[in-house]
C-alpha cells in the first residue's frame, strides 16, 4: 500500500509542474471532495510553492491537515493564515476546533473569545463553545451552548448531533433518539447521525433496532464498511447466520482483501462450529490487521478444538492490544481452569471482578476454581452470587431449573435441578445449588435429604456436613447440628468453617470454655489465624477478663501480619492508649511500609494526639499509596482545622486531574457541605453521576444528603435506583432499611437488613440493627444474639455495637454478661442516655438495684421523652 501511495504522489508531482497555482488549488479541492486529503495536501503545497502568499491555498491546506488528523500541522498553517490575514475571523473557529481535538479546551476557549470580541455569536460558534466545555468535562455548560446553537439556528445539524451525544452520555436514550430523528428529518443522509443512532440503540440493549439503523444507513450509502461489518456482527449475535453470510459476501465483493471481511468470516465459521475453517480465516485476517476480536475468536476456535495452550496465547494477544477486553480475560481464566492451573485462574478472574463485580460468569468461574482448590466456603459464596446475578449460567436441566426458580416457577425449577443431580450425581455444584434453593425456601427436610445422599466418604463431605448443620440449626435441632459439624471436622480437618460455627454456637449459649476450645483447635492447625485469635479475645472481653484479652492481643501482634498490627492498634485505641496504639502502628509500618490502612490509622492517631503537622505529613505519604484515601484525609484535616482555602485548592486540583474518578466529586461535595452549601454539594454529585463510569458511591452520597435534609422520599428513590442497577450492592439495602425503620415500617426494615447481609455478611450496620430489631420488636433474642455477636466480633471497639449486644443479652436473660459490656459502652459514651438506660436495666435484672436507680435518675434528668418513659417504667419495677 505504501509503495502505491509513493507512486501516486510522484505522479502528482510530475503532473503539477506545468499547472498554475489556481489550477493546483482547483485540483486539490477535487481530491478533497473525494475524501483524498493526503493527495489534496500535495497539491495545496505545490500551489504555495508557486506563491507563498496564496491565502486561499493555505486555508485549504490547513483544513486538509485538520480533516486528515494532522493536528499540529493544521495548527501551524492556521496560525500562518492569521499572520497573513488577521481579518480571517472564521479561522479562529477552525483553530479552536484544532485545540479541542488536541484536548486543550482552555486554548480553544481563548480563540473563541477572540472571535466573539469582533463577531456576533452564531450557531457554529456556539457549537464549538459547547465542544470546548465538553472537552473540559463541563457537560452542563456544553449542553447549554448546544441548546443556544439550536435557538440561533433551528436547522443546526451539529447542535442536534451533539445534544444527542450529551443525552447518550447521561443514558437518556429516548431524548437522544428524539434529537437524532429530528436531525435526520432535516438531513436524511447524515452519516454520523445514523452511526450515533445505532450506538444509542445498542447501548439501550435494543440490538434488533441497532441492526435496522445500520440497514437504513446502507440504503443511503451501500459502501459504508463499518455499517456492513456491524450489521454482520448484530446478525450473528441475533442468530441469523444466513444473513451474516450474505453480509460477509457483500463486504468481500465491495472491499476485496479487507481484513474485516476475513475476521467476520472467521467469526461466522466459529459460530457454525467449523473451527478449523475459523482458524484459517482469522489467521489470514491477522496478517494484515492485528485486531483484538480476531485474536479472541481465534482463541475460542483453538479452545473448542481442545488446543488450550494455543487458545491461551491468542486470548493473551487480544489483551496485549486491549487490556480492558473483559471477555478475553474471562476466557484466559477459563482456559487456565481447564488446564487445572487453579491459582493462575483465580488471579485472572479476580482482575475481571475488580473492574466489574457484577460479571456473573466470572463469579461462576471463580466459584468453580475455589471448589477445585478445596476452598468450599469461598466457592459456594461465588456460585450463589453467580446464580443470583444470572440464573441462566448452568447447563441443561440445571440451567432450566435455576432460570425457572428465578422466574417464580418453583416446582418445575426444583424438578429440573433434581434431574441435573440424577444426570450427574458427582457434580458438586448441582447438588449445592439445589441445597441453597431449599434453604432459601426453608424446606430444611429436603435440603437434609439431598445433602445426606451426596455423602461419599471423601473430604468434600466436610462441606456437605457443614450445610447439614445449618439445616439442623434452622430446625432447632442443635444436637444434630453439633454432630454434623464434628463429622465435617473429621471429613476434612483443614476445613476451618465447622470449627468457627461450633465456636459461635457455644458462645451464643454462654459455654465460653467450649467456644475457646474450638478456637484453640483452629490455632493448632493455623497458628496465626487472626479470626480465631480475635474470637478468643472477644470471649474474654465479654467475661470481663481484661488481662487475658491483653495476652491474646500480644499473641496477635506477634504473628507479624498487617492485619494483626491493625487489630492490636485498634484494641489499644479502644482502651484509649493512643501512644501505645501509635507505637504498634509504627512497628507495623516497619514490616509493611506500603500498608494503606496502617498509614491511615497513624494519621488518625496523630490527630487525636494533637500532632497536626505530623498527621498532614502522614496523609501526604498516604496519598502517594492511595490518592483517594490520602487526599480524603487531607481534606478532612483541612476542614477540621479551618484551613478552608487549602481544602478548596486540593479538591479543585483532584477534580481537574481525576475527573473520571468518583472520589474527586465526593471530595468536592465534602468541602461544599462544610460551607453549608447543600445545593452545591448535590449539584457536584449529580455532575459526577453523569460523568463517571460507576456512579454508585456518588448516588449513595446524594441519597445521604437527602436523608440529612429530611427529603426521605427522594433518598428512597435514589436507593431504589441503585438497587435496580446493582442488585447486589449491599449498602443501598442498608440505607433503605434505615429509612423504613425511621418511618416505622419495621417489617420492611427487617427484610432489607436481611437482604443487606445476603450480599455482605460483614456489614456491621445491618448486623447491629437487625439484632436490635429482632430483640426489641420481634421477640427473637436467640436469633438476635447471633447477629449481635457477629457485629461485635467484627468491631469489638464500637460502643454502639457493645450497647446492642448488651441489650440483646438482657433480652436473652443474660443480665450479668450484659452488664459487663454495657459498663464499657457507658464509659465510652457517657452522654448517650440510651446506653445508660440499658446498663440500668442490666443492673436491675442482676440485683444491683442501687446502681440501677442512680443510672435511671440520670436518664430521667437528661434523656428524651421516650427514654424518660422507659426509665420510669424500670424504676417502678424495682
Amino acid at each position: 500500500m505504501r509503495r502505491y501511495l509513493i507512486v501516486f504522489v510522484l505522479m502528482l508531482l510530475v503532473a503539477c509542474s506545468g499547472q498554475t497555482k489556481e489550477e493546483l488549488l482547483q485540483e486539490g479541492n477535487r481530491l478533497r471532495d473525494q475524501g483524498n486529503f493526503r493527495g489534496a495536501v500535495v497539491l495545496y503545497k505545490n500551489a504555495l510553492e508557486k506563491d507563498a502568499n496564496f491565502i486561499e491555498a493555505r486555508i485549504e491546506l490547513a483544513d486538509a491537515y485538520l480533516n486528515a488528523g494532522s493536528l499540529e500541522r493544521a495548527e501551524k498553517e492556521f496560525q500562518k493564515v492569521l499572520y497573513q490575514k488577521p481579518s480571517e475571523a472564521d479561522v479562529l473557529l477552525k483553530l479552536a476546533t484544532v485545540f479541542i481535538q488536541q484536548r486543550q479546551p482552555e486554548k480553544a476557549l481563548l480563540e473563541l473569545d477572540k472571535y466573539h470580541s469582533a463577531n456576533a455569536e452564531t450557531a457554529e460558534s456556539a457549537v464549538i463553545y459547547g465542544l470546548a466545555h465538553g472537552a473540559a468535562g463541563d457537560l452542563e455548560s456544553a449542553e447549554s451552548f448546544f441548546t443556544k446553537a439550536l435557538h440561533l439556528d433551528d436547522q443546526s445539524v451539529q447542535a442536534r448531533l451533539n445534544l444527542a451525544k450529551v443525552c447518550l452520555q447521561r443514558k437518556d436514550y429516548e431524548k437522544s433518539r428524539t434529537f437524532l430523528r429530528a436531525l435526520l428529518t432535516i438531513d436524511s443522509k447524515n452519516i454520523p447521525a445514523y452511526y450515533l443512532m445505532a450506538n444509542v440503540e445498542n447501548r439501550a440493549g435494543q440490538r434488533e433496532e441497532a441492526l435496522k439503523v445500520y440497514q437504513k444507513l446502507l440504503a443511503v450509502d451501500a459502501k459504508q464498511l463499518e455499517a456492513l461489518y456491524m450489521s454482520g456482527i448484530f446478525q450473528m449475535d441475533l442468530g441469523d447466520l444466513e444473513a451474516t453470510r450474505l453480509t460477509v459476501d457483500k463486504i468481500v465483493s465491495t472491499f476485496p482483501n479487507q481484513p474485516a471481511a476475513l475476521r467476520l468470516e472467521g467469526m461466522l465459521s466459529y459460530r457454525q462450529g467449523n473451527y478449523d475453517e475459523a482458524v484459517l480465516s482469522l489467521q489470514t485476517a491477522l496478517k494484515t490487521e492485528q485486531h483484538p476480536l480476531s485474536y479472541f475468536f481465534l482463541g475460542l476456535s483453538h479452545y473448542s478444538l481442545e488446543q488450550y495452550e494455543l487458545a491461551l496465547s491468542q486470548f493473551q494477544k487480544a489483551l496485549d492490544i486491549s487490556a480492558g477486553f473483559e471477555r478475553a480475560r474471562v476466557l484466559v481464566a477459563m482456559t487456565l481452569l481447564k488446564q487445572k492451573r487453579l491459582d493462575d485462574a483465580v488471579i485472572e478472574i479476580r482482575r475481571v471482578l475488580t473492574a466489574n463485580p457484577g460479571n456473573a460468569y466470572a463469579r461462576n468461574i471463580l466459584g468453580s476454581a475455589y471448589l477445585a482448590k478445596g476452598q468450599y466456603d469461598e466457592g459456594m459464596e461465588e456460585l450463589e452470587a453467580a446464580t443470583e446475578l444470572d440464573p441462566s449460567l448452568a447447563d441443561a436441566h440445571l440451567k432450566r431449573g435455576l432460570f425457572r426458580l428465578a422466574k417464580g416457577d418453583g416446582a418445575q425449577g426444583e424438578a429440573d435441578l433434581i434431574k441435573a443431580i440424577d444426570a450427574a450425581p458427582e457434580v458438586l455444584n448441582n447438588r449445592l445449588m439445589l441445597v441453597t434453593h431449599y434453604l432459601r425456601q426453608k424446606n430444611y427436610s429436603a435440603a437434609i435429604q439431598i445433602l445426606q445422599e451426596g455423602m461419599n466418604g471423601s473430604p468434600v463431605d466436610a462441606l456437605l456436613n457443614n450445610y447439614l448443620a445449618a439445616a439442623y440449626f434452622s430446625q432447632k435441632k442443635p444436637e444434630a447440628a453439633i454432630k454434623a459439624l464434628n463429622a465435617a471436622k473429621q471429613a476434612n480437618a483443614d476445613y476451618l468453617t465447622p470449627y468457627f460455627n461450633l465456636a459461635s454456637y457455644y458462645a451464643s449459649q454462654a459455654e465460653y470454655e467450649k467456644a475457646v476450645a474450638e478456637y484453640q483447635r483452629i490455632l493448632g492447625r493455623q497458628a496465626d489465624n487472626l479470626k480465631a485469635l480475635l474470637g478468643i479475645a472477644s470471649l474474654h472481653s465479654v467475661q470481663g477478663d481484661d488481662d487475658k484479652v491483653e495476652q491474646v492481643f500480644q499473641q496477635i501482634e506477634a504473628t507479624g501480619t498487617e492485619q494483626a498490627f491493625i487489630a492490636t492498634a485498634r484494641y489499644k485505641l479502644k482502651r484509649r492508649d493512643l501512644g501505645g496504639a501509635l507505637a504498634i502502628v509504627d512497628r507495623g509500618l516497619q514490616k509493611h511500609n506500603a500498608s494503606v490502612t496502617l498509614y491511615d490509622l497513624k494519621g488518625a492517631l496523630q490527630l487525636r494526639l494533637q500532632q497536626q503537622a505530623e498527621a498532614e505529613a502522614t496523609f501526604t505519604q498516604l496519598s502517594g499509596l492511595s490518592p483517594e484515601r490520602g487526599n480524603s484525609q487531607l481534606i478532612a484535616l483541612y476542614l477540621a482545622t479551618k484551613q478552608t482555602e487549602k481544602a478548596e485548592k486540593l479538591s479543585a486540583d483532584v477534580l481537574k486531574s481525576s475527573a473520571e474518578d468518583d472520589y474527586a466529586y465526593l471530595l468536592s461535595a465534602a468541602v461544599l457541605l462544610q460551607k453549608k452549601d447543600v445545593k452545591g454539594a448535590a449539584a457536584i454529585l449529580q455532575q459526577g453521576i453523569e460523568k463517571v463510569k460507576n456512579p454508585l458511591r456518588l448516588q449513595m452520597r446524594l441519597g445521604q444528603i437527602f436523608e440529612r435534609t429530611n427529603r426521605l422520599q427522594q433518598a428512597e428513590q435514589i436507593y431504589q435506583r441503585v438497587i435496580e442497577k446493582a442488585p447486589r450492592f449491599a449498602g443501598a439495602y442498608a440505607s433503605l432499611a434505615t429509612i423504613k425503620e425511621r418511618s416505622g415500617d419495621k417489617g420492611a426494615a427487617l427484610q432489607l437488613y436481611r437482604a443487606t447481609l445476603r450480599y455482605d455478611r460483614r456489614n456491621t450496620l445491618a448486623l447491629n440493627n437487625l439484632a436490635y430489631l429482632l430483640a426489641d420488636n420481634f421477640g427473637e433474642p436467640k436469633e438476635a444474639l447471633n447477629y449481635a455477636l457477629s457485629a461485635y466480633r467484627l468491631q469489638p471497639g464500637d460502643p454502639r455495637i457493645m450497647d446492642t449486644l448488651g441489650y440483646v443479652l438482657i433480652k436473652a436473660a443474660r443480665a450479668e454478661d450484659a452488664a459487663i459490656l454495657l459498663e464499657k459502652a457507658h464509659q465510652l459514651l457517657p452522654e448517650v442516655q440510651t446506653v445508660a438506660l440499658h446498663l440500668a436495666m442490666a443492673k436491675a435484672q442482676s440485683g444491683q438495684s442501687a446502681a440501677a436507680k442512680e443510672l435511671l435518675q440520670q436518664v430521667i434528668e437528661r434523656g428524651t421523652e421516650a427514654e424518660i418513659a422507659q426509665a420510669q417504667d424500670v424504676l417502678k419495677s424495682l
